[in-house]
């Protein structure tokens, strides 16, 4: 009898000791991720961040998993929902993940250089910033009840977080002195909240550089959209939405004699129907000759723009897309 007892004892340890070096202890879920927006070639992922909440909605941890999926412990407070977005940004700045799955925000690096003269004084409270890179997020506002050692199957669509707008700044005359250029916009969302893909009113410039060919400057600029976007549901009744920022376009060009020259326009109404990425056109740019005579000899370089002289167009001189 005493050898039958001791030999149970130490079964009964053992079993004890695996249950706790047991990873999938508490419970787990195996992840398959799914993209909305199919990313380009190459640009897929490298990999993701999964937020677990508990049952108490507050922050029970965190998991990096493949761009494929992978296995997440929910750990001892159970799971009440999760929230995921690629890690591979290097210009994307994720906040508020202790504060609750509602909380945590997206915004972008601090801008490079300064916004341009006329925005800065019209908007001197601000934030300058770079365009972001790509961002996808997921939010799995409910996940099915497993217990100890079991593991729940889930698939989880990737959705973007930003969009892109094609800027397109045409001439009319002079195009070809051109030589090098960069842009701002104002009145951009600063922020994107991971777990709708909403914008809060806050307002940001966004400052980025441009492509110069034979047929004009452009850009392709990544950011979070307009402000206030979608509508918040206390406007569905029927109320009135206060625009929540201008926005006002600049194109700075340095010329082939190292002069550099800035243009304005208030593209607010080309914005008004596309909140989330599209295309931006404005027209009737002109470089006088008298603007790019003499030649200072200087070196075509990004840096160190120097001094420049603004050019006032009419707000007429664009068009929508």
């Amino acid at each position: 009898m005493r050898k039958m007892l001791l030999f149970l004892s130490v079964i009964s340890l053992l079993v004890s000791c695996r249950e706790e070096l047991c990873y999938n202890h508490f419970g787990s879920a195996v992840m398959e991720f799914r993209w909305d927006a199919e990313p380009e070639s190459g640009n897929v992922p490298a990999g993701i961040t999964a937020l677990v909440y508990g049952n108490d909605s507050e922050f029970s941890g965190e998991s990096y998993l493949s761009p494929s999926g992978g296995g997440v412990n929910f750990g001892k407070n159970g799971v009440k929902c999760m929230l995921f977005y690629n890690n591979d940004t290097e210009r994307i700045i994720i906040s508020g993940e202790a504060d609750g799955p509602f909380a945590v925000r997206a915004t972008s690096t601090y801008g490079t250089r300064a916004a341009p003269a006329d925005i800065r004084t019209k908007f001197p409270d601000d934030p300058v910033l770079n365009p972001p890179d790509m961002l996808y997020s997921a939010f799995v506002d409910s996940i099915p009840d497993v217990g100890q050692h079991e593991v729940s199957d889930l698939q989880v669509k990737m959705r973007p977080m930003v969009c892109s707008y094609r800027v397109r700044y045409e001439f009319e005359y002079g195009g070809h002195r051109v030589v090098l250029a960069r842009g701002a916009i104002s009145g951009m969302a600063r922020m994107v909240c991971l777990h709708d893909g909403s914008s809060p009113s806050e307002c940001a410039t966004f400052v980025y550089d441009c492509e110069v060919s034979d047929s004009g400057v452009a850009a392709d600029v990544m950011s979070f959209g307009t402000p206030g976007y979608p509508v918040p549901s206390s406007y569905a009744g029927g109320g009135i939405r206060k625009v929540a920022c201008s926005h006002i376009l600049n194109l700075e060009v340095k010329l082939v004699n190292g002069k550099t020259k800035e243009f304005y326009f208030d593209i607010t109404d080309q914005l008004a129907g596309q909140p989330r990425g599209g295309e931006i056109v404005v027209s009737g740019l002109r470089i006088e000759d008298n603007d790019s005579s003499g030649d200072s000899g200087f070196d075509v370089d990004l840096g160190g723009w120097g001094d420049h002289e603004d050019i006032d167009l009419p707000v007429g001189g664009q068009q929508g897309a």
